[in-house]
């Protein structure tokens, strides 16, 4: 059975976008000004789920968090987790 190596990006609502930044602002305190970039990547990586979210902030300095999952399927409790995780890698 052939490998598809470029799955479909689900798709996102503007509304789905702006609920994960107002989470993020939300979560780390910091001003609905701040810029915050959401992006759906392909990972081709053995372990490596098909899609998943960078998300980076731009505060100083930035940081740039990584979720293993679409955008669509992020929740509160996965941001928190994510921060966490960033914050002891640090």
């Amino acid at each position: 059975m052939p490998v598809n190596l470029f799955p479909k990006k689900p798709t996102v609502s503007a509304e789905q976008s702006q609920q994960i930044k107002d989470w993020l602002n939300e979560i780390l305190q910091i001003d609905h000004q701040t810029v915050i970039s959401l992006s759906q990547l392909q990972c081709q990586d053995s372990g490596c789920p098909p899609i998943q979210t960078a998300i980076a902030i731009m505060t100083s300095p930035h940081r740039v968090i990584r979720i293993h999952k679409p955008i669509p399927d992020i929740t509160y409790a996965d941001l928190v987790q994510a921060i966490s995780n960033y914050s002891t890698l640090r």
